[in-house]
């Protein structure tokens, strides 16, 4: 896709989405839980979760007890052939419905077959539909804190859970949002091998700020003030930087590559030709991207970047 168009894509979708954002968000700063006390006041409901049911594949209700009351979310298991292999938690974008869709794109049609490891997906909270993500995670700032807060419990469980039954190691994965959740759950528990962050980056709140300035919305409160909310980067600098494998797009309007390139500083960063969701639309560069990261892994080798790759 042309540069200019892939541009304007991203700006068609980021003006859509501001028209959608409640405008509740701007009055709820100041009264908000702190991230950590929304993390540390969640928790899967073992009462009404039967954990032993990602023993199998399929679909999984997982019930989680939070700050503001009971939420329902789901993850989906693959199973590999023997309890021993390795195991991939992948987390989708905002608003992305359903869950698994960018996940399908990657790997249907047989083309999963070539990752010989078990894979949870992850469904956020607020993502049951397509309008919930907006409408409520993004009602006050404590929803958003809530939706990484509710993934970050449900990527737990099924490390717990895979681990505990002999999985090899842990894989963290996602796009967009579920970038930002993967890097924000390895700098937390710093408990897997890879995290694998695509179209995104730790730093939420300039990836808002940049937003806000391109769809001309009016903000309440400063950029520092926005940062000191909504930046995750003293999480990120916990991650072993050898067990990064960050993707961003030349032309992402989300996550501009001036504002988030460099924060991942020496890693070997693959930026690829294309917007936010042009790459999520012809997404063969984040399979190649997330299939070259888990091999290098796998074998114990330096990830070398595709000779697509802009910038090494």
């Amino acid at each position: 896709m042309r540069p200019d168009i892939a541009e304007f894509v991203d700006k068609v979708a980021l003006h859509a989405m501001n028209r959608r954002i409640p405008p509740s968000l701007e009055n709820s700063y100041q009264t908000a839980l702190s991230f950590e006390a929304v993390l540390a006041g969640t928790e899967v409901n073992r009462v009404k979760t039967a954990v032993t049911q990602l023993a199998a594949p399929g679909v999984h209700p997982i019930w989680l007890n939070t700050p503001t009351g009971e939420i329902k979310c789901r993850v989906k298991v693959h199973l590999a052939a023997v309890p021993e292999a390795p195991l991939l938690i992948y987390h989708h974008g905002l608003g992305e419905y359903p869950y698994d869709s960018s996940w399908r794109r990657m790997f249907g049609n047989g083309r999963a077959a070539q990752l010989s490891l078990h894979r949870v997906l992850i469904q956020a909270p607020y993502h049951a539909n397509w309008r919930d993500a907006l409408d409520h995670g993004f009602q006050s700032l404590q929803s958003i804190y809530q939706m990484l807060a509710g993934s970050l419990r449900l990527m737990e469980l099924a490390q717990d859970f895979f681990m505990g039954q002999g999985a090899a190691y842990t894989a963290v994965a996602g796009v967009s949002w579920g970038g930002i959740t993967s890097l924000l759950y390895e700098g937390i528990f710093q408990r897997s091998r890879a995290v694998i962050p695509m179209l995104s980056s730790p730093n939420v709140g300039q990836a808002i700020w940049d937003i806000a300035e391109l769809v001309a919305r009016p903000l309440s409160i400063s950029h520092d003030e926005l940062l000191a909310y909504l930046d995750f980067s003293p999480y990120y600098r916990c991650i072993e930087q050898a067990e990064v494998f960050p993707l961003l797009g030349a032309q992402d309007l989300f996550f501009r590559q001036e504002s988030h390139a460099p924060l991942f500083g020496g890693r070997p960063l693959r930026l690829v030709p294309g917007s936010h969701i042009s790459n999520l639309w012809q997404i063969k560069p984040l399979r190649e991207h997330l299939v070259g990261a888990l091999l290098a892994v796998e074998n114990h080798q330096p990830y070398s970047l595709p000779t697509n790759s802009l910038l090494i």
